[in-house]
């Protein structure tokens, strides 16, 4: 099975290789071993038998290259999902729901919390509990920047 999955990657890889670079709907992926076996967090073996398929994280996150952007998260009022430093990808594309987190120019201040819909309008929510909700009023300005689809947080660097 391995063999047929390298063999497999390497043509698809030979492919890309040949589109017109300059074309911006022809993006190379970035393809990186997706193992079929979950990780236990003590001692294991982990070889390439166990490659389940190939996972480019271009395709898992990156729906539309002109909609999605990066940034770097600040404090901790969305901690405990989102930590100081995480760097958020954010897609435009998307509409808000109701619990999307989302980054937002909230009365001059670029923001990211959590949009939550209550009986009396809509409140900005921190996670973190120590930090009180904003209560979206006619006299706010506020505009979405995007919906926070993932993040990327380096562990113990």
């Amino acid at each position: 099975v391995y063999g047929k999955v390298t063999e497999w990657y390497n043509l698809y890889m030979e492919i890309l290789g040949t589109l017109n670079t300059n074309d911006s709907r022809e993006i190379k992926k970035h393809w990186i071993p997706m193992y079929s076996a979950t990780v236990a967090c003590g001692l294991f073996g982990i070889s390439d038998d166990f490659v389940e398929s190939y996972l480019s994280l271009d395709e898992k996150f990156v729906k539309d290259q002109n909609a999605t952007f990066f940034v770097r998260a600040s404090g901790d009022s969305m901690w405990p999902k989102i930590e100081n430093d995480d760097i958020l990808i954010v897609d435009t594309s998307l509409s808000l729901k109701n619990g999307s987190i989302g980054t937002f120019f909230y009365n001059g201040n670029p923001i990211c919390k959590q949009w939550v819909k209550t009986e009396n309008g809509f409140v900005l929510k921190s996670l973190n509990s120590k930090y009180p909700d904003l209560v979206i009023t006619d006299s706010d300005e506020i505009e979405l920047f995007g919906v926070v689809i993932g993040l990327a947080r380096d562990l113990f660097i």
